[in-house]
């Protein structure tokens, strides 16, 4: 049942509502090479690139999760179907978080091919860096009910990360760009607790 629930959602939300966030992501993704130079680079240097697209690409994706119910006749229909709305919402996280991870692999596939040194770590890190920040824009368009204020808070924290950095501490996005040589489980717990929070906000506040 969860299993053919996915299928309709991927279908209907890919053809009508995300594809344009799909198609925007790979674009930023192929855009890439074009304004870093990948090849040859150490595992600190290339985490510059790795921490400064791919949390774009989890904010791209993952934000604008409950965007087409911000029409209210349009969620007054999805609320009138059998479905969970709830479980139609983390299946829309789900299927964004796993096509962000199918795009940092590519930009990590992509500059390991170059003879750069993308580890294992950096890449997990990075992971955690685009997920932290995609569940930020989820959390805050839903308490929002407005994906704009979820790109806007977003990318708030970007920059304000850029010139903070190492201030941030556990939650700073350039884990590895900042010294680290840790893969950052607090980017993974903020990424779940963020989620859950939207969803939990959605089904008892909207």
């Amino acid at each position: 049942m969860v299993s053919g629930c996915l299928a309709k959602v991927v279908f209907s939300d890919a053809k009508h509502n995300f594809l344009i966030h799909y198609l925007a992501a790979v674009l930023l993704l192929l855009a890439a090479p074009i304004v870093f130079g990948f090849s040859g680079l150490d595992e600190r240097m290339a985490a510059m690139p790795m921490e400064m697209i791919s949390p774009v690409i989890g904010m791209i994706l993952m934000t604008p999760v409950f965007m087409p119910e911000q029409n209210e006749s349009i969620y007054d229909v999805v609320k009138s179907k059998k479905t969970s709305h709830t479980l139609v919402c983390f299946l829309r996280i789900i299927l964004s978080a796993a096509i962000t991870a199918l795009l940092v692999s590519a930009l990590a596939l992509y500059m390991r091919s170059s003879d750069s040194q993308v580890t294992a770590r950096l890449f997990v890190s990075t992971l955690g860096s685009a997920l932290a920040l995609g569940a930020l824009g989820t959390f805050f368009a839903a308490v929002g009910d407005n994906a704009v204020i979820g790109y806007m808070v977003s990318v708030s924290y970007l920059v304000m990360d850029l010139f903070m950095r190492t201030k941030l501490k556990k939650f700073d996005l350039f884990t590895f760009t900042d010294g680290g040589t840790k893969v950052n489980p607090w980017l993974f717990a903020a990424a779940a607790v963020l989620v859950l929070a939207a969803l939990i906000w959605r089904k008892y506040r909207k």
